[in-house]
């Protein structure tokens, strides 16, 4: 279950720093 939650977190936040990274990268071009 633990583990479950913890690969469900790492996706979450690698979701969110990848629109940001693609946000302020495309904004900054």
């Amino acid at each position: 279950m633990s583990r479950v939650t913890t690969i469900a977190a790492a996706l979450i936040i690698l979701l969110i720093v990848s629109l940001s990274w693609g946000v302020n990268h495309y904004h900054g071009n």
